[in-house]
């Protein structure tokens, strides 16, 4: 019997749990699974497209629950989808879509599972916040933690019953990744030098993936490269902190801010290595994607980033917070195009062996039977 999933995300931006859901999407569709997507709020210009029939549900209208800060218009929009659809299951893609969910389906419905990405920030771990959390992850039929540190997280902090924890690793699809363009054209359309070395930061411009931190570590590496390119690919409420931060530190010359880009394969192919300075991490795509392309990563060993990055392996890291041990990790492989290399070659064969969705899909299809009964 073929099974009915449908997914709902926040948005149709190129951020970590969006660009997943798109993944997992081809992948399953591959599978025969039938899917649709919800869209919790639309974007004015949205740059991810779904390979299934997308809505939106819209934004508009107050909380229905007090202390839930979820819309009115888009619960009643996915309540209605859901009746008219009637899916097997619902697979809802980071804590914004889960609120919707589980209201949606609160009088009965079909399960919701709930893909668990990042670690709550410290304000969400006590008090209301943390009950309320909690309740909603309980609601779910199982919660998908993207690392075992987070699937720890959900039952310790959370309270939700182990046996009802799954962990899957993050997964990306290789094929994705394939660029479009050269290396020195890429280059030229973001005025670098062919010469210089690039690092890439890939991420929102929020507070917990902390752009001036990783602003402050390549002005430091800037110290040791005088000719090094830094790219900032991503957007969120700290741009302008991040355009001041630039102009004050007079890098504007060898910063380069993107915004959101769909040609992120391209941008890639362009770099040397990935910087990752955030403060919390679950399991992170772009560092999975920097790897399946042969680019070593530089980051902080915060919560999961040590399960997939390989201390001189596939990578180096540096103490959480530490932004001079950083700038050298990132310094190095600047320099030593012996180790950048080698360090690459591992992270391609190592990251397309254990984190190809094509071959983590039929896990969550696995999953979908097990909660459904089909």
């Amino acid at each position: 019997m073929t099974i009915r999933a449908l997914h709902v995300v926040a948005a149709d931006q190129l951020r970590g749990a969006e660009v997943f859901a798109s993944d997992l999407v081809c992948a399953l569709g591959r599978d025969g699974v039938d899917q649709r997507v919800a869209l919790v709020r639309g974007a004015p210009k949205p740059v991810l497209r779904f390979a299934a029939p997308t809505s939106a549900l819209g934004r508009e209208g107050a909380s229905l629950v007090p202390g839930i800060r979820a819309s009115r218009t888009a619960v009643r929009s996915l309540k209605r989808l859901i009746e008219e659809w009637r899916p097997d299951v619902v697979q809802v893609h980071g804590g914004e879509p889960l609120k919707h969910a589980v209201l949606a389906v609160r009088n009965g419905g079909p399960p919701v599972i709930y893909r668990r990405i990042g670690f709550a920030p410290s304000a969400a771990t006590r008090g209301p916040r943390r009950s309320m959390h909690g309740w909603l992850m309980r609601r779910a039929a199982r919660v998908v933690a993207v690392a075992d540190a987070l699937g720890r997280d959900t039952e310790e902090t959370f309270r939700v019953p182990r046996e009802r924890i799954v962990v899957i690793p993050n997964g990306v699809d290789p094929a994705r990744l394939e660029p479009t363009r050269s290396r020195l054209d890429m280059r030229r359309s973001l005025g670098i030098p062919p010469g210089s070395r690039v690092v890439i930061s890939l991420g929102a411009l929020t507070p917990e993936k902390d752009p001036l931190a990783h602003l402050e570590v390549f002005r430091r590496v800037l110290e040791r490269h005088h000719d090094a390119r830094h790219l900032i690919v991503g957007e969120g409420p700290l741009r302008s902190q991040v355009e001041s931060a630039i102009e004050r530190w007079g890098v504007s010359g060898r910063v380069v801010l993107t915004g959101p880009r769909a040609d992120v394969p391209d941008l890639l192919g362009a770099c040397d290595a990935v910087l990752l300075a955030s403060r919390s991490e679950g399991l992170p795509g772009c560092v999975i994607e920097g790897g399946m392309v042969g680019l070593p990563v530089a980051a902080y060993a915060v919560a999961s980033v040590p399960e997939v990055v390989e201390q001189d392996e596939t990578g180096l890291l540096a103490a959480p917070g530490d932004i001079d041990g950083l700038a050298r990790a990132v310094a190095l492989l600047l320099a030593e195009e012996t180790v950048r290399l080698r360090m690459g070659r591992a992270a391609r064969d190592r990251y397309r062996a254990r984190y190809d969705i094509r071959s983590l899909a039929p896990r969550y299809l696995e999953l979908y039977r097990e909660v459904a009964s089909v």
